[in-house]
């Protein structure tokens, strides 16, 4: 075994994207799980001269062996991507100590047994289902689903609310909770969606500034090779692209770049994919993490407030871990966020939102953060980043082992707490390399360096004001906040084997940086 399919194992197994973790956890109850199929109406291109018929769409039922009265309230289910749907019921959640990533996919027996249906679906170019991969376009992937909900109100005694539609709700983390923007926004009979883990602009979150995520833009690479995803234009020119030596940004990507950039912003939230359609109030638990490294605090915080400003029921929960990467010594936590248990949370609110059992959903908060001391920050917003500290320049060296440590100005005081997303006006000097800085907030604490909520964002050469990865943290007496400037980091760059060549931003790499940064910093007031 190469050192890379070691490094890939390893990685999928920190991330938890296997379900069947704990195969000697008791069973759900009985229930009725059918596999079915139907047609979309998009057509496949790549099922020839039958291309007009249009793609299949396979899926899981899952059924309450005793119709509930009234009827079933639905939930549609997704898994991430490269990932293929619930064949079957899966064990019951009983670890509240595990992962997001180890819990999620176990809500459904829960779920049955309350009396809900489940759909279980086949992403396009995934698993079963027919068609090739088109990254969630919304004129593909979205219309497939919409007609899985068209099947459902035909053939299923579905639950309807006072207004006559149906109870239809949604969930899912990371690929699984990139559908559920848009579909809720595009598709009227979705009454609530619970959007996990996922992006606002899947651009940003694959190249910051441009600058390539290369442990997980391979990541996700591998996971689409490993699941045998069918390609439609969008993966292969990155795959193939991106880990070649020297590659660091989406310019490297060549004829492709703009074409590339484009389909990825508009799939998604921040995109145009919604022109022509008037914004639609829904209801939503948006759930993201600060110590994700691929869709960070801000994507969440992003889809709140897009959500939140078309007036429904939105509330936010950051968890600690999302997507970790073990290679920056990343690790699954629980959960949770100060008190409140995450399935709990999220049972509740798909009880209040689609059965109208009450008091659930008031015991979601309005926002919630969780800090690294196990409380949370709740409020109405998360803090802004309002206190303002010079960042001198510095200078950091092509091969520096270490980070280069600025502690910034600042009386922390006892119990001081972050809980938002940092900015900094930065001009970034190249010398050597591709320049660019690698920039996050840590503290020095007892004499030990920590990188705030595991967030390093990238700044290349030039004036600029950017968004720092949001950070969650509880500080201690004699704390240094400060920034951590890195040559290089196990975020951007990928090497595939030992001795092979180096794509990202690797040991070459050297820059000056001077500006100013802005913290989410408040009293210990609203930390709970």
């Amino acid at each position: 075994m190469t050192r890379n399919e070691r490094d890939m194992k390893t990685l999928i197994h920190a991330i938890a994207l296997c379900a069947a973790a704990c195969l000697a956890l008791p069973a759900a109850h009985a229930a009725t799980v059918q596999q079915h199929a139907l047609q979309s109406s998009v057509p496949d291109p790549l099922a020839g001269a039958d291309a007009a018929r249009g793609t299949k769409v396979a899926f899981t039922l899952f059924l309450p062996d005793a119709k509930p009265e009234g009827g079933y309230p639905l939930v549609l289910h997704a898994s991430g991507f490269g990932l293929g749907r619930l064949r079957e019921l899966p064990p019951r959640d009983t670890d509240p100590g595990a992962s997001y990533w180890s819990r999620v996919d176990r809500l459904v027996p829960t779920l049955v047994e309350r009396g809900y249906a489940v759909i279980s679906f086949d992403h396009r170019g995934h698993g079963d289902s027919g068609g090739d991969s088109r990254i969630m376009d919304p004129q593909v992937e979205i219309a497939d689903i919409r007609s899985l909900i068209d099947w459902a109100e035909r053939e299923l005694p579905l639950r309807k609310g006072a207004d006559g539609k149906p109870r239809i709700g949604s969930i899912g983390g990371s690929y699984g909770g990139g559908y559920q923007m848009q579909l809720a926004q595009l598709e009227p009979r979705i009454a609530t969606a619970i959007p996990s883990m996922t992006w606002y602009d899947l651009q940003h979150s694959l190249a910051p500034q441009g600058v390539l995520k290369q442990g997980f833009v391979q990541f996700e690479c591998f996971m689409a090779q490993r699941g045998k995803v069918r390609d439609g234009g969008l993966l292969r020119p990155l795959c193939e692209t991106a880990p070649k030596p020297g590659a660091w940004s989406w310019n490297d990507m060549g004829a492709d770049a703009q074409r590339l950039r484009d389909a990825y912003q508009a799939h998604g939230p921040s995109g145009l994919s919604w022109s022509g359609q008037p914004s639609r109030r829904v209801d939503a638990l948006v759930v993201q993490a600060s110590e994700d490294v691929l869709f960070d605090m801000d994507e969440g915080l992003r889809n709140w407030r897009q959500l939140k400003a078309v007036g429904g029921d939105v509330r936010l929960m950051v968890l600690r871990s999302g997507h970790v990467n073990p290679r920056a010594g990343q690790r699954d936590k629980p959960a949770r966020c100060g008190s409140v248990d995450a399935m709990d949370a999220m049972l509740g609110w798909l009880d209040a939102k689609l059965r109208d059992i009450e008091p659930s959903a008031p015991s979601v908060p309005q926002l919630c953060i969780a800090l690294d001391d196990g409380t949370a920050f709740e409020g109405t917003a998360p803090i802004a980043a309002q206190f303002g500290a010079a960042l001198a320049r510095t200078e950091v060296r092509a091969g520096s082992p270490a980070p280069v440590f600025v502690p910034l100005p600042t009386d922390a005081l006892r119990g001081a707490v972050l809980a938002g997303v940092p900015e900094a006006e930065l001009d970034v000097r190249a010398a050597g390399g591709p320049g660019v800085a690698l920039v996050g907030l840590a503290l020095r604490r007892n004499g030990e360096l920590m990188l705030l909520s595991d967030q390093v964002v990238p700044a290349p050469p030039g004036r600029q004001r950017i968004a720092l990865g949001g950070v969650a943290a509880r500080l201690r007496p004699g704390d240094e906040l400060g920034v951590a400037l890195f040559a290089t980091h196990a975020q951007y760059v990928w090497a595939p084997a030992s001795g092979a060549p180096v794509a990202g931003i690797a040991g070459d790499n050297a820059y000056a940086v001077s500006g100013r940064v802005w913290l989410p910093l408040a009293a210990d007031g609203a930390a709970r």
